[in-house]
């Protein structure tokens, strides 16, 4: 009863593991499916708003930059601008009052109310050295710093379209302001008369970019220089302008100095030029996914608590029973069917328990009925196997019994021929009677005593045998009919026939324990060849199965004796009986019979 007991608490406690386990590999799978949707939602919104962020920023600053454009434009259809210019171009500036006449008509044609509002200063330049601009203070070596300018031959370059230049310096003016500068090649139509420089203050721009100040930011020019960054170090800038000069358009990617993966958008200006990159660090703290998974978490503890202690009651009410059955399932066998069936199993209020109570005993009755009715055909179906083993054996003995009695009388042995009839019909007598199938080993033994008499009557001094008996052997070993006698045989014709022995000598020995026997017998001959005890081996079990299957293989008269007799033996002693083939150290076969007592 303890033993039960501990069982069932074995049981209980794997139960509610198993149960418990499931469901909270269950509630973990939901959460992290949970998770996952959430956090591929809040990556898809983040990516809409990164690509609207960047689309804005560019447009915005298209727009600023636009402005800018529109107005070198106007100023560039002014003919009275152009005539000034192709006026320089022809007549110098060597004459200083015609330049200062030329500065003041110029000042007119670009100092306007658009020019002066939206524009930080409107400049017109030539390579000649000639300058003018909107606003007054000049620095007063103008002339120095035009051949100086990086951006010349880029606007020549462009024939007359636009030019951004990135956040520089302004080199006119007195308080080095930062600007971005929009630039034309003024043409008439294909000479050269010079450039119109329109500047806006880059302080508008890191205000357009620091609506977006969450983002990280990135923006370069057409020319591959940095335009803007909200980037805190260099190596960041570096690595955004490689990915915009990649012009990738992936929606992520891992950043090689942070080494995070981060979700980005590219937005590209026509006009401009400008390549503008918004990245924003993934992470589930950024979505706000930390007290969820910490609720998450506590739901499933005691979800999963719960679960097990009403689990727990459940299968306390449940297990009992079964375990009881268990029990009397493993004390069943082929002995115990009856009393297993009578069992009554207590504890027992469930209904599907009672039924499966009541199909256990069921089965028990069935299972009776067929154990009687197997053992019975069973029964039959070896007998009737074993007879037609024996059956075969017997034309087999008297086939070379009467092959004796030839070879006597062609030898003129004829005195000694009604000797050999006698004790030929006294072994006949012997093997054909059907009262016994099976015979006492001290039978065996006298019969195959009888047998080496009738071979010394036909052999006379060229066979020689010797017969020990064990002290103490126990005479009640049975065996089937002429089970010895077949080795014998072989034994003497073998040797007599393939290596021609003057005297064939055979060494016969029979003993055993309280519990195994054994039959011994070894010859003079050439022994075994190599590899015909594996081939005769492999021919025993392939007839063995055959027979087994009851459909035994046919063999010659001549080639059945040693199998036919190890058949029989499998047969009578229920598989518990072994054959040894082997070669005699001296030389000669040695075959070795041995059996357990118990079973026979």
């Amino acid at each position: 009863m303890k033993r039960i007991k501990e069982r069932l608490k074995e049981i209980r406690f794997r139960l509610v593991v198993v149960y418990t386990g499931i469901l909270f590999f269950f509630l973990v799978c939901v959460l992290i499916f949970v998770s996952i949707q959430n956090y591929r939602q809040y990556e898809k919104e983040e990516q809409q708003n990164i690509e609207y962020i960047a689309n804005s920023v560019n447009m915005q600053i298209e727009n600023y930059v636009n402005q800018a454009n529109f107005i070198l434009l106007d100023t560039i259809s002014d003919r009275s601008f152009i005539n000034i210019l192709w006026e320089i171009r022809e007549q110098g500036i060597e004459d200083k009052m015609q330049v200062y006449y030329w500065v003041r008509h110029l000042q007119d044609c670009i100092v306007t109310q658009s020019s002066t509002r939206m524009l930080y200063r409107l400049n017109v330049l030539t390579d000649q050295g000639f300058f003018a601009s909107s606003k007054t203070d000049i620095v007063g070596s103008t002339s120095e710093v035009i051949p100086q300018l990086p951006w010349l031959d880029l606007a020549r370059e462009k024939k007359g379209m636009m030019l951004l230049l990135g956040p520089h310096t302004d080199p006119w003016g007195t308080e080095h302001k930062t600007v971005i500068s929009v630039v034309r090649q003024v043409r008439a139509p294909i000479t050269e008369l010079g450039f119109l420089e329109g500047q806006l203050e880059y302080e508008e721009v890191v205000n357009i970019c620091r609506l977006a100040r969450q983002y990280r930011i990135t923006i370069m020019d057409a020319g591959g220089n940095l335009f803007y960054t909200n980037r805190e170090t260099e190596e960041l800038t570096q690595a955004d302008i490689r990915l915009l000069t990649a012009g990738s358009r992936a929606e992520n990617w891992k950043n090689p100095v942070t080494k995070t993966r981060e979700l980005i958008c590219i937005s590209e200006s026509e006009l401009t030029g400008l390549k503008c990159l918004v990245s924003e660090e993934v992470s589930i703290a950024g979505m706000g996914m930390g007290v969820f998974l910490i609720m998450g978490v506590f739901a499933i503890i005691a979800a999963a608590v719960c679960s097990a202690a009403v689990i727990y009651l459940f299968i306390k009410r449940l297990t009992r029973p079964l375990l009881e059955l268990k029990n009397v399932l493993e004390k069943t066998d082929l002995e115990t069917l009856t009393d297993s069936g009578n069992h009554m199993i207590s504890h027992s209020n469930i209904n599907e328990i009672n039924s499966l109570i009541y199909s256990f005993q069921r089965m028990n009755v069935r299972l009776q009925e067929s154990v009687i009715r197997e053992r019975n055909a069973y029964q039959t179906q070896m007998e009737a196997r074993f007879h037609a083993l024996q059956a075969q054996i017997n034309p087999h003995f008297i086939h070379n019994i009467l092959n004796v009695i030839v070879n006597m009388a062609y030898e003129n042995h004829v005195e000694e021929i009604p000797k050999v009839c006698n004790r030929l019909s006294e072994n006949i007598r012997y093997s054909t009677s059907t009262k016994e199938q099976t015979a006492p080993f001290r039978d065996e033994l006298h019969f195959m005593e009888n047998y080496l008499m009738l071979m010394k009557s036909r052999f006379e001094h060229k066979l020689e045998y010797s017969i020990r008996i064990e002290e103490g052997f126990d005479d009640m070993v049975r065996l089937p009919k002429l089970t010895l006698i077949p080795f014998v045989e072989n034994a003497i014709y073998h040797p007599y026939y393939e290596s021609r022995k003057a005297v064939i000598r055979l060494e016969i020995e029979v003993g055993g324990t309280d519990q195994e026997w054994f039959f011994r017998i070894q010859d003079n001959g050439n022994g075994f060849a190599p590899g015909q005890v594996e081939n005769m081996y492999q021919k025993m079990e392939e007839y063995l199965d055959a027979t087994r299957k009851d459909q035994p293989a046919g063999l010659a008269i001549g080639g059945m004796g040693i199998i036919n007799t190890y058949v029989r033996l499998k047969l009578y002693l229920k598989e518990q009986v072994s054959l040894e083939l082997k070669n005699a150290e001296t030389g000669g076969a040695v075959v070795i019979i041995r059996g357990q007592k118990q079973n026979v």
